[in-house]
């Protein structure tokens, strides 16, 4: 009897460790923002447009090579509402290398134009998918 309890127990903390070494712990706070475009301005998550529930929404910026003299960043938010710049600054480009799958992207255009007035490239852990 005392073998066999001992064998039960050992039983259970085998699979007790290996189950909880098979399942991955996520923890920490989740936010996926979705592309939001106002008169100016557009911002949103890469996540938060890649998961929406819609097929509408995307956000990004790109630059053609290395040489290039210009970036550009462009938004569709779930409406439908598009907001595009082109902008010139050479920071811009060093802004766009940290650009990943868990970035929240920030573009702002000048009044009246299409010229990349601002941009703002964050990397949280919370924008992870």
């Amino acid at each position: 009897m005392k073998v066999r309890l001992q064998r039960l127990i050992g039983m259970a903390v085998l699979g007790s460790a290996l189950f909880s070494s098979g399942i991955p712990a996520w923890a920490g706070r989740v936010n996926r923002p979705e592309v939001q475009i106002g008169t100016n301005f557009a911002k949103g998550s890469m996540a938060g447009a890649r998961y929406s529930t819609d097929s509408t929404q995307y956000i990004g910026c790109s630059f053609p090579n290395a040489n290039s003299p210009f970036v550009s960043c462009a938004a569709t938010d779930k409406a439908g509402k598009n907001l595009f710049c082109v902008g010139y600054d050479t920071r811009y480009k060093e802004v766009l290398k940290s650009i990943s799958d868990f970035s929240l992207i920030e573009f702002s255009v000048a009044a009246g134009g299409t010229l990349c007035d601002s941009l703002t490239v964050r990397n949280l852990s919370d924008y992870l998918r």
